[in-house]
């Protein structure tokens, strides 16, 4: 991909036409440098981040909609979004099996259903702050199972790791002067939903060593998220809570909120990750994209002016960095 402006006809003739075209050809070969690929791959890292930063920032702000319209709402967006990106790119998709069909329904299950209910009751009874940065130790779960599972081996920078998220998260866990009695539920849901993400990176691996692509997995969790949320939806509605007209949850402002989450993470936010690899090496896209807390928590203490303590600004830094580490 050329990062570069182009004019159909030249503006100019003669020694004005000469110069443009060899500043159009030293402005290419500038493009095309190392350098420049290495700072459009962090550009797309950034716009990573806030797009999955955007998730809990907006999940904030959802309170008049329960775990099961929201899952549906999110899956909404997050397949409308991804439908859209891969038909603007005309990708192609690989032919799915039968057992990958069961990893699909299992890794929306885990990571965009459960993992993404417990982000969001955590959110609720932790703040954005609390909430998001200790959900986010998930690579020390995945690291853990490699370790028991796969024999993976366990390096120094996972056991930093390991100590920076214990760090981060005692911090999190001191009481502000200000701020409402620490949760043990919100800590719990927190801790649930990074266990259940952690699934869900296994369970994504496994597709890739299947040998699918990265657009198919992508459409292939939003169509199986979609119709698990769909199906957590209809039970929960006239099964449950028997309501009469269960459609006009969706009808609120809440909603909207809801499918613009589910389209920053599960579409904007999964689509860029992808192009940022195309440019940089996963070591240089994942600690980027991990950092989202940081920005979750800003935008929370600017819009809903929750109150942060230093301390746990602290421990947002030692949970996100020993996560990061563990990453790389």
């Amino acid at each position: 991909m050329h990062l570069v402006l182009f004019f159909r006809r030249p503006p100019y003739r003669g020694r004005r036409m000469i110069l443009y075209i060899r500043l159009r050809h030293c402005a290419r070969l500038f493009c095309e440098t190392p350098v420049m690929f290495l700072l459009y791959g962090i550009f797309l890292s950034v716009v990573t981040c806030f797009c999955w930063g955007s998730t809990s920032f907006l999940m904030r702000g959802i309170r008049k909609l329960d775990a099961a319209e929201m899952s549906l709402t999110r899956a909404c967006g997050g397949l409308l979004c991804g439908a859209l990106l891969l038909f603007a790119k005309n990708a192609q998709l690989t032919p799915v099996t039968r057992f990958e069909v069961f990893i699909f329904l299992a890794l929306v299950i885990c990571n965009n259903i459960l993992g993404d209910v417990f982000l969001f009751f955590s959110i609720r009874l932790l703040g954005v702050a609390r909430g998001s940065a200790i959900s986010s130790t998930y690579p020390i779960c995945v690291a853990i199972v490699s370790y028991l599972i796969y024999d993976a081996p366990l390096t120094p920078a996972i056991a930093g790791g390991t100590l920076s998220v214990v760090a981060g998260v005692a911090l999190l866990c001191r009481k502000g002067k200000e701020e409402r009695p620490l949760s043990f539920w919100g800590l719990a849901s927190a801790a649930a939903a990074s266990v259940f993400w952690a699934a869900g990176l296994l369970l994504n691996k496994e597709l890739l060593v299947c040998g699918l692509n990265p657009a198919t997995i992508v459409l292939g969790r939003g169509v199986a998220f979609f119709g698990a949320a769909s199906a957590v939806w209809f039970f929960h509605a006239f099964f449950v809570k028997k309501k009469a007209r269960p459609w006009r949850a969706f009808l609120r402002r809440d909603s909207a909120l809801g499918v613009t989450a589910g389209a920053c993470s599960l579409g904007l936010g999964a689509w860029f990750y992808s192009l940022a690899l195309q440019y940089v090496p996963p070591t240089v896209a994942t600690p980027i994209g991990a950092s989202n807390p940081v920005l979750a928590s800003l935008f929370s203490t600017l819009v809903y002016k929750d109150k942060i303590e230093p301390a746990q600004w602290a421990g947002i830094v030692f949970a996100v960095g020993g996560s990061v580490l563990v990453a790389l």
